[in-house]
């Protein structure tokens, strides 16, 4: 049985896959296994089994039905036999040869469940990679409780962190499928889960900023999945019972999920803007965090900041009347 599962959702990736697949073959670190869910994508297929062909620790699921990310990873998770498991985007890498290798040491010295990692932004332009610490180089310090509430106030994404796959499975939490922003709806369930977390400062993930994607792009209704994720995510915290410790810095994070980047994102990433989602989120956002104006992490932000939000808030089509005017002028 391999020691770690790689698990890569490939959808229409092929130009990326050599890269990809490539940064795992080279790992020094060998007891691993990568599980390729080919999700319904043709010329992906033809690169992925060759590959497979050559290396008996690469699988190929191959599904004639489109499930989006979360599905992906839900069926290479099912299908994983590693103790651990770590989650790869087809258009992504790992950071460097060690990556596996740095997160196994660390994972046997501290006998964690949860081993968590900064990474690095990249670009084929020949610019040298960026590293960025979501929890930032002091959280290496932490451990339990306090690492967990830090974790709460610096969310990560899912591929930032090793996990025991049990952690996953055994708590319910697998991902929203069929949809976009999926991780949003699990990923700080999993980590605050986690009974024996761990961080470590070094670069473990590459993550390519030079390509498209729906968290990046202009007027895709997709963005309000967002919505719903935070939502679930919610439910699973409440359900876990890790609400009601970290109610405060969750209340907190949910509000800019949910509200927050909702409100910015309405006004400046549609040409038109969506009105009836705005109008939803702001009637709604006090059933998801009642009483946010309360919350003592939104009181301790400044007046700047607090004044910013309630003007996009108070007078949406004005201020993406501005925008789109501004934008029009300076081409």
């Amino acid at each position: 049985m391999p020691y770690i599962s790689v698990i890569m959702p490939v959808y229409n990736a092929e130009r990326f896959l050599d890269c990809s697949v490539g940064s795992v073959l080279s790992q020094t670190f060998d007891d691993w296994e990568l599980i390729c869910f080919n999700d319904a994508s043709d010329k992906s297929i033809d690169i992925l089994n060759r590959y497979a062909s050559s290396d008996k620790r690469i699988r190929v699921i191959d599904s004639p039905v489109n499930v989006k990310q979360g599905g992906g990873r839900n069926r290479g998770l099912l299908a994983a036999k590693g103790e651990y498991v770590m989650f790869l985007d087809a258009d992504d890498r790992l950071a460097s040869h060690e990556s596996l290798a740095t997160c196994i040491r660390a994972i046997k010295e501290e006998n964690a469940d949860m081993v968590l990692f900064d990474y690095e932004t990249f670009r084929n332009d020949g610019s040298d990679p960026v590293t960025v610490s979501p929890l930032g180089q002091e959280a290496a310090e932490l451990s339990g409780d306090n690492l967990r509430r830090h974790i709460t106030m610096h969310p990560g994404p899912i591929w930032s962190a090793v996990y025991k796959r049990t952690l996953i499975l055994e708590n319910g939490l697998l991902f929203p499928e069929g949809v976009f922003y999926e991780d949003n709806a699990v990923a700080l369930a999993i980590q605050l889960s986690a009974s024996l977390p761990a961080k470590i400062n070094a670069s473990i993930y590459g993550y390519r900023t030079d390509n498209t994607s729906v968290t990046r792009s202009r007027n895709d209704y997709r963005f309000f999945h967002r919505i719903n994720s935070a939502v679930t995510l919610k439910s699973h915290l409440v359900r876990l019972k890790l609400y009601d410790r970290w109610h405060d810095e969750i209340d907190f994070l949910l509000l800019n999920q949910y509200y927050v980047h909702t409100v910015y994102g309405c006004i400046y990433r549609f040409d038109r803007l969506p009105l009836k989602r705005l109008k939803y989120v702001l009637s709604t956002i006090d059933r998801l965090t009642p009483g946010f104006r309360n919350n003592p992490y939104f009181k301790s932000q400044s007046i700047k900041w607090k004044l910013k939000l309630a003007i996009h808030s108070v007078f949406p089509r004005l201020i993406h009347s501005i925008f789109m005017m501004k934008n029009k002028f300076s081409h």
